[in-house]
């Protein structure tokens, strides 16, 4: 399909809803770009995005709307040009099945279809399935490297407007090596996770170090918004439950091309919908482990702005925390470097003066800085502020006085 056959499929007003991640087409975004001209008031909301696309000119007739910071969608937000609704995992989905946030065309990346007619949405089950139950049409790119996973997102050649096939390399984060700060955390929440638990965790340098820590563990379940290169090396490890069917479930797997090809030779890990991952497993103690920009003495936890950038999200935290604590011996784990890379400035902070607040100060369990375990269930303002000022970095403490209760 070219740009001007887009153009005949968008109409003036359209709410445009976008695959994120691996299923995000790479060709249609660059088609709807060029048909952009022809197509008047045309809105779009995209997610978590590795497309360098958004990085370049992106047409001023449309209108960008996204939930995070994170990605090359994150340099529109730096500079006004796209638009932050903050939405977690659930309300998203929400959102899209209430139609308070509307949709009218999908676009979206899927592999050939199978025997049966049906494209899977390959490393990604996400809020873009309920978009696709309700859009007017579905746009796809085929694109001749998705795998056909075990995914619960399948969709029918029947209900899709095949618009071009490709055979475009999936967008790659390459894992990067964890310094000592990193591996020191690491080793603390190791302490935290025993044989058996399910573990939620995401992607990046301190994601890394701590599966490297528990690749000792066994019998560890997986639930997950996000998977990285790490997978597979705790299952190399032996760490991992490989005896049930739906031990390991993601919604997104994202990493190098050596992840992609491992788990398109492996139907270990199952892709499922957001919010079949915050259902405890029974009997496998649910351990959430999010990190955050900051924590203050309170345990009110910021993963979304630095100073007045946005630059995170809120995405899944506040949903995985609550589920951990509905989980028999669950834990809320909030782990994160005591100061920024410099060690000039600390992480931990007195107050959240923003008042940008991700997860609240009842949702955190257990926090966690290369400096140890700050244990703050059941304990009232005066005694948490203690315990998390043992955590901090040590030259920076005499400057973090506890907030006037």
């Amino acid at each position: 399909m070219s740009a001007s056959l887009l153009a005949e499929v968008l109409r003036p007003g359209d709410r445009v809803v976008v695959g994120q991640a691996t299923s995000e087409p790479i060709g249609l975004i660059e088609d709807m770009f060029a048909a952009a001209a022809h197509i008047a008031d045309v809105s779009v909301f995209c997610g978590f995005s590795l497309n360098p696309a958004w990085t370049g000119t992106v047409p001023d007739a449309l209108r960008i709307t996204t939930y995070c910071g994170l990605g090359t969608i994150g340099a529109l937000t730096r500079h006004g040009r796209a638009k932050i609704i903050p939405f977690a995992m659930s309300q998203l989905s929400a959102a899209l099945a209430a139609r308070t946030l509307p949709v009218d065309v999908v676009l979206l990346q899927v592999s050939p279809a199978d025997a049966d007619g049906y494209h899977s949405l390959g490393f990604a089950a996400d809020y873009v399935w309920e978009a696709v139950h309700l859009a007017r049409v579905v746009v796809v790119e085929v694109n001749a490297r998705v795998p056909i996973t075990r995914n619960s997102c399948r969709v029918h050649r029947s209900q899709i407007v095949i618009a071009r096939e490709s055979d475009c390399p999936l967008p790659q984060v390459q894992p990067e090596p964890a310094g000592e700060v990193q591996t020191r955390i690491a080793r603390e929440v190791a302490k935290l996770v025993p044989d058996g638990a399910t573990v939620q965790i995401g992607i990046g340098k301190l994601s890394d170090a701590i599966t490297h820590a528990l690749r000792d563990r066994r019998g560890l379940k997986l639930r997950s918004g996000m998977v990285g290169d790490w997978f597979p090396a705790l299952v190399d490890a032996g760490a991992i439950d490989t005896s049930a069917p739906d031990a390991c479930l993601a919604s997104l797997a994202v990493g190098s091309g050596a992840l992609y090809d491992w788990l398109s030779r492996s139907d270990l890990l199952g892709f499922a919908l957001p919010e079949r991952l915050v259902v405890p497993i029974p009997g496998s103690p649910f351990m959430a482990i999010n990190s955050g920009i900051e924590v203050d003495l309170r345990g009110q936890v910021n993963a979304e702005f630095l100073g007045d950038r946005y630059i995170g999200a809120s995405s899944g935290q506040p949903d995985y925390f609550r589920a951990a604590r509905r989980s028999a011996g669950g834990l809320a784990i909030l782990a994160l470097p005591s100061a920024n890379e410099r060690g000039d400035v600390s992480r931990i902070v007195p107050r959240i003066a923003s008042g940008y607040v991700t997860s609240l100060q009842s949702d955190v369990d257990v926090i966690v800085t290369e400096h140890g375990i700050a244990d703050i269930r059941a304990t009232d303002f005066e005694e948490r502020s203690r315990r998390i000022l043992e955590i901090a970095e040590p030259r920076l403490r005499s400057g973090l006085l506890p907030p006037t209760l």
